[in-house]
């Protein structure tokens, strides 16, 4: 794409209208890549009464050309560019303007007397002495910016073509099996291995009071409860029909009674009637109950 003579331009898009043209051309070879914008004036018979160029860098015109190919509304870009003074000669300004007007689209360039400032850049010093102004229907802006952006994009292609031998290769990084020794840090810890002599004993429902049953509790409760004078339990309860109103015993389905010492028993035997709507059918059904519901 870039194999031309210096002597020539490749021109990429060219818009001439009766009295103006504008010609989109390819420089980009210099520095990191421009486009050269040549417009001018002139008359049927008599030739071109004025022209002016400018210089786009590539990262500008990428913005610029990307909002003419999508027509936005209300887009204006303005840019201040020139030639620093030169064997004698003085700074030279170029301007280019950029704006979407509904259906209408205006490129804009000026050139003239420039004045370099303390940080470089030049700025117009005067009224400019060529300025040529190009129209586009908004069909027409979107047909050239589209040329242009693919002429872009197949430039990049081709440099990255050339230049894919300096790009190193990434450097390769571990890849870990989800079911390898890596990924167990911070999990569950393994469950104990049954004991050889046969599958490990279910744990038994741990009571949940911290003093131990012993009969003496059980005959000093006994003592409690023997009726006593005034018609009242020794506990202060009434009594109904000549006797005191004996507690209510839960039992198993097979008909076991539940233990009323063990108050882990017992919890576990109501939430197993809540969520089951029954009662558990023995001992030993709780008691895998009781071992799901405390994930061991």
């Amino acid at each position: 794409m870039n194999n031309q003579p210096k002597s020539t331009r490749v021109r990429i898009h060219s818009h001439i209208t009766q009295s103006r043209f504008l010609h989109v051309e390819d420089a980009l070879t210099i520095g990191r890549g421009k486009l050269r914008l040549f417009a001018g004036r002139y008359r049927r018979s008599a030739g071109m009464e004025a022209h002016v160029f400018h210089f786009l860098d590539l990262s500008d015109a990428r913005v610029i050309f990307d909002a003419l190919a999508r027509g936005e509304q209300g887009f204006r870009y303005k840019e201040y560019k020139g030639t620093p003074p030169r064997n004698g000669n003085g700074a030279v300004s170029r301007v280019l303007s950029v704006a979407v007007k509904g259906e209408n689209v205006y490129i804009e360039l000026k050139t003239g007397p420039g004045k370099l400032t303390n940080t470089g850049a030049i700025t117009p010093n005067g009224p400019a002495k060529v300025e040529v102004n190009v129209g586009f229907k908004l069909y027409e802006a979107r047909r050239m910016a589209a040329e242009v952006l693919a002429y872009i994009h197949a430039w990049d292609v081709l440099r990255m073509i050339a230049n894919q031998h300096l790009v190193s290769q990434p450097s390769p990084y571990l890849m870990v099996s989800t079911t390898s020794e890596a990924n167990r840090a911070g999990t569950t810890p393994p469950r104990e291995a049954p004991k050889p002599n046969g599958a490990a004993k279910p744990p038994a429902i741990i009571h949940s009071s911290p003093r131990p049953v012993t009969r003496k509790n059980k005959l000093a409760s006994k003592a409690d409860s023997s009726p006593g004078g005034n018609g009242r339990t020794r506990n202060g309860n009434a009594k109904q029909n000549g006797r005191s109103s004996p507690s209510q015993v839960l039992r198993y389905g097979d008909g076991t009674p539940v233990s009323a010492d063990n108050l882990a028993e017992c919890n576990t035997y109501v939430r197993y009637r809540q969520e089951k709507g029954t009662v558990p059918p023995s001992k030993r059904v709780l008691q895998q109950f009781y071992r799901r519901q405390a994930g061991v």
